[in-house]
């Protein structure tokens, strides 16, 4: 069809002279007709002699009319399609065809096409477009898969095995993160691991003690607070049996001063006067301890009332010689007993209860008047500081015991009533029974050498102790070295509301715990602790932990050099040298290495623990 064209308007309009009309003919349309006539007259102006027309020349214009006409039909010339976005360009009648490349639209294909808009253009992250395509791109930490769409992850901690350096790598999704163990911190420029200090950030109530990697709250045991459960926070220690704690000023007690010196001193001069007498009520568990001790002005003459063994002694000693002498039956059984120590004319009598039970001749007087009066100083329960090695018989002064209705030298109470009523230390408990008692506000401490004579260890710490706690925490039983605490039998509270805890630690370490539900009850519980640089067993109310820590190495560290025994609580020691510090509060009765420990005996000993007697629990 377009030979059959280009013939006829090579013959009709080239080779000869051609009209509208033939070349309507030619064309077949007007629309054609109409675009090829006038500019057909501009060929045969510009290149055909005898046509008057002004000829629109320029540098681009054909050489001759052949190809002058033949650009006229070529609707692709010039080309009027977008150079970059079309692929073809198809003549037509009047008209033209831009064939677009992919990614181009548009008449002249002059409109790139977005592919990003549609579905992210099938990209799996980013997708970048640019005329007449787009690019699928990926995120930092990413990889382009083959097919050009979809994006892997890099794992980084494989590719660069020493990117984090200490830390331990982590690949996560496009990245890759640096952990540390807990407590401490990633520094990115160093590539170490560093310890958070967390006491920094105020985490703890009170006391706060940071250490590698992790941290330690503490309360101040010895004010009376424990560690909450969680771990942070400070609470009070829990009174768990309440106890009867009331006393009464005319009851006086003897053993106000541990030190052993006198809890009253009381001086006599009395006209028409000759013989020394003292009468009054005693009660008391305790087996040994001075109750009276009386003298003359000169010191030259004494007489002294104690304990010995649960029985009344009398020593004395006067110009004529000195005596001791004991008798009678025992008396420590916690009753009240009236007790009376009358010097006769040649004797001196002691009644218990008004019947005699000692007489013990006395050749002389005990006390010599001086014009007229006889003068004579006594102390009640201690001795004077110059008199201890000045006895017959040495003996422990210290005395856990009360008296009551007290007539010294036939002077009534001699107005003590009103000198001890406004002191409370000096006020006895109403009611009492056996054992010790740790009133939570203070310690006992005792040298006590823990070498195993009887096998080849080389030592045994062999406790039993007897307990009736009255709060939920406190140390029981310690062993100090210097400012640690290498070994500590405390009573701690549980998460259960009904149970406690016997826990055993060495240093901050628990080697060993057992729980039970009877520590805080009115019946007395045995817990008993048997330690040997092998092994550690904890047993309570039948149940038994036993543990072979490696820590039992410090322990036996310890014990190689010098430990304090501590009742009751622990000295004043670094944060974190043990876990529990408070005072332990209730009754016990200890025994180590199978030998009774009497509080009596002790190196130092908090003045308000009670060596002998223990307060009822409240009804």
């Amino acid at each position: 069809m377009e030979e059959s064209k280009k013939g006829n308007l090579e013959r009709e309009c080239i080779e000869e002279l051609c009209n509208r009309e033939e070349a309507r003919e030619i064309f077949e349309n007007n629309p054609e007709t109409e675009y090829f006539y006038p500019k057909y007259l501009s060929c045969l102006a510009s290149h055909r002699a005898g046509v008057f027309r002004v000829a629109a020349v320029t540098p681009d214009s054909p050489a001759d009319l052949r190809a002058c006409v033949k650009e006229i039909s070529n609707q692709c010339s010039p080309l009027p399609c977008h150079k970059d976005g079309y692929k073809d360009c198809i003549d037509g009648q009047a008209k033209y065809t831009c064939v677009c490349k992919a990614g181009w639209r548009g008449e002249n294909c002059e409109e790139d096409i977005n592919e990003c808009e549609d579905f992210n253009g099938g990209c799996s992250q980013r997708c970048s477009n640019f005329p007449g395509s787009f690019r699928c791109l990926c995120e930092d930490g990413y990889f382009m898969h083959s097919n050009k769409r979809d994006c892997g992850d890099i794992n980084e901690c494989v590719l660069h095995p020493n990117i984090c350096g200490t830390a331990i790598c982590k690949n996560t999704q496009g990245r890759y993160e640096c952990e540390c163990p807990e407590g401490y911190t990633y520094n990115s420029t160093s590539k170490n691991c560093e310890d958070i200090d967390e006491c920094a950030e105020n985490i703890c109530a009170q006391l706060c003690v940071n250490s590698p990697g992790s941290y330690s709250c503490y309360c101040d045991g010895k004010k009376g607070f424990k560690l909450s459960k969680d771990m942070k926070n400070c609470e009070s220690v829990t009174e768990c049996i309440p106890l009867n704690l009331e006393k009464n000023y005319q009851l006086l007690y003897l053993a106000e001063q541990f030190i052993g010196i006198p809890v009253l001193y009381l001086k006599f001069k009395l006209p028409n006067v000759t013989r020394f007498t003292a009468e009054f009520d005693f009660r008391t568990y305790d087996t040994e301890g001075v109750i009276l001790y009386a003298e003359s002005l000169d010191n030259s003459a004494w007489i002294l009332l104690a304990l010995r063994d649960g029985k009344i002694e009398i020593q004395f000693k006067n110009e004529f010689g000195t005596k001791v002498t004991s008798g009678g039956k025992a008396i420590n059984d916690g009753l009240w007993h009236i007790i009376s120590v009358e010097e006769l004319e040649h004797s001196i009598s002691v009644k218990i209860a008004k019947e005699a039970v000692m007489s013990i001749n006395s050749p002389g007087t005990l006390f010599k008047q001086s014009q007229g009066f006889l003068e004579t100083k006594v102390y009640i329960a201690g001795l004077p500081r110059r008199v201890g090695g000045a006895l017959v018989k040495q003996i422990n002064p210290r005395l856990d015991g009360c008296i009551r209705a007290w007539n010294l030298m036939n002077q009534g109470h001699s107005g003590v009533n009103e000198v001890i009523q406004e002191k409370q230390s000096k006020h006895c408990l109403v009611s009492v029974g056996r054992g010790s008692f740790y009133p939570g506000t203070g310690m006992a401490a005792f040298q006590i050498n823990y070498d195993n004579l009887d096998s080849a260890e080389d030592w045994l710490i062999n406790v039993t102790l007897t307990i009736r706690p009255s709060t939920d925490t406190g140390v029981m039983f310690a062993l100090v070295s210097n400012e640690t605490v290498p070994l500590a039998l405390s009573i701690v509270d549980s998460n259960s509301s009904d149970s406690q805890k016997i826990t055993v630690t060495i240093g901050n370490i628990i080697v060993a715990q057992l729980e039970s539900k009877k520590l805080c009850t009115p019946r007395r519980v045995q817990v008993g602790l048997l330690v040997t640089k092998q092994e550690l067993e904890l047993a309570v109310d039948s149940h038994t932990d036993r543990s072979n820590s490696e820590q039992l190495s410090t322990l036996h560290q310890a014990m190689m050099a010098n430990v304090v025994t501590y009742l009751g609580g622990v000295p004043d020691v670094p944060l974190g040298a043990t876990p529990v510090t408070a005072f332990y509060n209730g009754c016990m009765e200890v025994k180590v290495n199978n030998r009774q420990l009497d509080l009596d005996e002790a190196i130092s000993k908090h003045n308000d623990i009670r060596s002998h007697s223990c307060p009822l629990i409240m009804q």
